[in-house]
């Protein structure tokens, strides 16, 4: 697994052209809002050597025409597979390249911390590294999240080893160009699809089938389109919407005017229940009182 890295005190310092990135935004004929959001935000902040390319998705129509077997729902089939297709689909040259959903979100510091961790990593251990999740049991995460500022201060990103944090999520990630065909080979197995991808990949790092990191704090985040999925159902359940939440509070470049709205709304529904005192009091065991 990647090492901890000081790479972000590289952060804007130079446009120069360290390497080279394929970057493959999955994207639906009919989703134009979320490809001119991502491409808007590609060209501002995209940098030299780093090329976005489109992948056109997999929709319900043509997974139901082939009959694609499995559990899971036509949309969801169709996720599954634009995914393994996209990464197939990539020459056997070993290099690393970049896989993104349309709703993923970069910002002015994303690539060139990605550019650094390559840089500093030519012997990669892992598979996948993820630029950010969706943390599916937050305590697992609680003291990295209240390190945050810690590491922020330091100009520090840090690669956290999945294989013992439970996520979803897979808007924006890298493979390891020499792990292609494992990848692929424990993506076969995942037809007839009966698990969502990302429940599937998380399975198969909790296994030790893949190796995986995510970067912490989160260097992508997710647009505002992530509120409109493609994927979930419309009601967006109270659990759920912590999750996003969490998933913008831990980004790098996160602004609390983008998620405090939606905390709010989350406070107000917890307000007076059991849920609410006991995670107050779970949370005070790590406050610190002013002396």
């Amino acid at each position: 697994m990647a090492s901890s890295s000081r790479i972000t005190e590289r952060w804007i310092t130079s446009n120069k052209v360290i390497l080279t990135m394929e970057c493959h935004y999955i994207n639906l004929d009919t989703a134009i809002e979320r490809r001119t959001a991502l491409e808007a935000n590609f060209a501002k902040y995209g940098r030299p050597g780093w090329n976005l390319r489109r992948f056109t998705a997999l929709d319900e129509a043509t997974v139901e025409k082939d009959q694609i077997a499995g559990k899971r729902s036509w949309r969801e089939k169709a996720c599954f597979l634009s995914h393994t297709n996209v990464i197939a689909q990539q020459p056997d040259d070993g290099r690393t390249f970049m896989v993104m959903e349309d709703d993923a979100q970069i910002g002015s510091a994303s690539l060139e911390i990605m550019e650094g961790i390559l840089a500093e990593d030519h012997e990669a251990q892992w598979d996948l590294l993820f630029a950010d999740i969706g943390v599916y049991q937050m305590e697992t995460m609680m003291l990295p999240a209240l390190g945050r500022t810690q590491l922020m201060e330091k100009r520090m990103v840090l690669p956290l080893d999945l294989a013992r944090i439970s996520f979803i999520g897979a808007s924006a990630y890298m493979v390891n160009g020499a792990s292609k065909h494992k990848l692929l080979t424990y993506l076969t197995k995942g037809v007839p699809v009966d698990t969502e991808y990302d429940v599937y990949l998380n399975k198969g790092i909790a296994t030790g089938e893949l190796k995986a990191a995510v970067l912490f704090p989160f260097v992508t985040t997710l647009s505002k389109h992530s509120t409109k999925t493609q994927i979930q159902l419309a009601n967006t359940r109270t659990a759920n919407m912590s999750r996003d939440i969490f998933r913008r509070m831990m980004w790098l470049e996160s602004d609390e005017e983008s998620y405090s709205a939606d905390l709010a709304m989350i406070q107000k529904r917890l307000q007076g229940t059991l849920y609410h005192d006991v995670a107050t009091l779970c949370s005070a065991l790590y406050f610190e009182d002013d002396k």
